[in-house]
């Protein structure tokens, strides 16, 4: 038979109301009740249902975190800084992998609802999933942030990232100071907005501002992964008239496309300079070290958590927040000066 809140206080001698306040830390009690009550609890095995305490206290101390690959090094360094962040503020993170899908996002959406979390950190980006994701958060009224990601239209929510389009130029922009001028980009998927199409958009803006013409051949959208990499690294480098070098989406896809340069007879970087873009920690221990764009993902995990926190605490004012951290082309091995 299991114990009750009732049961403990009758044990213990004092109200259902002063148990109550000894575990939740609601109001002071006096030294001697609440090792009276602790003793009890412990004595019994207490074990307070969490959801009924959720109802009561109305906060849970749980935060959802929603992102679309648990394999890629870079969402787990992402949540590495939000499960750091939450620690320090007592918060529990509970870990969604969505697959990227839509379905799942909301499926995991509404199951975070029904545990009472008192906010949500949440990474996706593409514009279907983006206007079915804001029309949950305005239904049901939760604090949440978007991560990896800025909505530049105007609307109530808050979203923390880098500069994309700004980051991919620059990484462009570097091949370019180098003396390159046939710059090939291996893209992410262009139905994600920021990772795919506003890193697009920075390349095509760094070419034209340097009169360069862009080559459609070289230009190949996809995965985010090793394999991806190869198979379209493998495309480019068999063509007859090849790049000098290679912006990527990714360090993954950077590694996959200097894989099948090797395969192609290719030198990297001596014939061809490939750069990747996240600066995960394989980017310095793979031969070549990768030439990269930097993104501060632990430091994006931290800031996203923070926001969060910042406006579960100011439930009634403005939750409208947008910050931008900085990023960096960090020069290792994989790219050279062209002749």
């Amino acid at each position: 038979m299991s114990i009750t809140i009732k049961d403990v206080a009758k044990q213990a001698g004092v109200s259902i109301a002063t148990v109550s306040r000894v575990l939740n830390g609601s109001k002071p009690v006096s030294l001697k009740v609440k090792e009276k009550v602790l003793q009890v609890v412990e004595e019994t095995g207490f074990n307070p249902n969490q959801v009924a305490r959720s109802l009561i206290m109305k906060k849970s101390s749980l935060i959802g975190v929603l992102i679309p690959d648990i394999k890629n090094a870079f969402f787990s360094l992402f949540v590495s800084g939000v499960e750091e962040a939450s620690y320090k503020a007592e918060y529990t993170t509970l870990l969604c992998n969505t697959n990227g899908e839509l379905e799942t996002e909301l499926h995991y959406l509404n199951i975070l609802r029904e545990k009472y979390v008192d906010g949500v950190i949440i990474l996706s980006s593409t514009p279907e999933k983006k206007k079915k994701q804001r029309e949950f958060f305005n239904k049901h009224n939760i604090p949440v942030v978007f991560a990896s990601h800025h909505e530049k239209e105007e609307d109530h929510f808050s979203y923390v990232n880098i500069d994309e389009e700004k980051a991919f130029y620059d990484g462009t922009k570097f091949l370019i100071d180098l003396g390159h001028r046939d710059i090939a980009m291996l893209g992410g998927t262009l139905s994600y907005y920021d990772s795919g199409i506003i890193r697009y958009q920075g390349y095509i803006k760094a070419l034209e501002d340097h009169h360069i013409t862009m080559n459609k051949k070289w230009v190949m959208d996809g995965g985010y992964d090793i394999a991806s990499g190869y198979k379209r690294g493998k495309i480019l480098f068999s063509q007859e008239n090849r790049p000098t070098a290679v912006c990527c989406a990714s360090d993954m896809i950077a590694i996959g496309a200097i894989r099948a340069a090797e395969e192609c007879g290719l030198s990297v970087p001596e014939d061809v300079s490939i750069m990747g873009f996240d600066d995960i920690p394989i980017a310095e221990a793979y031969r070549p070290s990768l030439t990269t764009i930097r993104q501060p993902i632990v430091e994006l995990g931290i800031e996203a958590a923070n926001m969060l926190f910042e406006q579960m605490k100011e439930k009634d004012g403005p939750a409208e927040r947008v910050r931008i951290l900085p990023h960096e082309i960090v020069v290792r091995e994989s790219c050279a000066k062209h002749t």
